[in-house]
């Protein structure tokens, strides 16, 4: 399976298990140890554990090497590492913590090139901000 493939099919199962606010950054100029993050958000632990373990099953089934997986007993944020590409999947709150959107502000986003349009949209939470800030 080529990184591509395994974007792709990673970011429909997010989507299929109702991940939100899924974003994809080349992060490959600023990280030696990988070159592909996605980023999604998750409503509770249980949705989280969901999605991440959606993707390591059926990444697995596709006979790509199995993931490197923290964080999925807490289901707080989840991080499954593929070499080439390390998915997060976090509830709302613990994304909005990290911040990662933020701290590879500098990343080329590439949502668009492999998120299909009607699933591009922003969590609640972000919604929200959006709002006040316009206030």
């Amino acid at each position: 399976m080529t990184t591509d493939e395994l974007l792709r099919r990673a970011i429909e199962i997010a989507i299929d298990k109702k991940g939100l606010d899924i974003r994809v950054l080349d992060v490959a100029k600023g990280l030696s140890i990988t070159d592909w993050f996605v980023l999604v958000t998750a409503e509770s632990r249980r949705q989280a554990q969901a999605i991440a373990s959606a993707i390591d099953t059926t990444m697995k089934h596709a006979g790509v090497p199995k993931a490197r997986i923290e964080g999925h007993a807490d289901g707080w944020w989840i991080l499954l590492d593929f070499d080439t590409v390390v998915i997060h999947v976090f509830q709302d709150e613990a994304r909005s913590f990290y911040a990662l959107d933020k701290l590879w502000a500098d990343a080329k986003d590439r949502t668009k090139d492999f998120v299909p349009a009607e699933a591009q949209r922003s969590n609640p939470s972000d919604s929200a901000q959006s709002a006040e800030s316009d206030a």
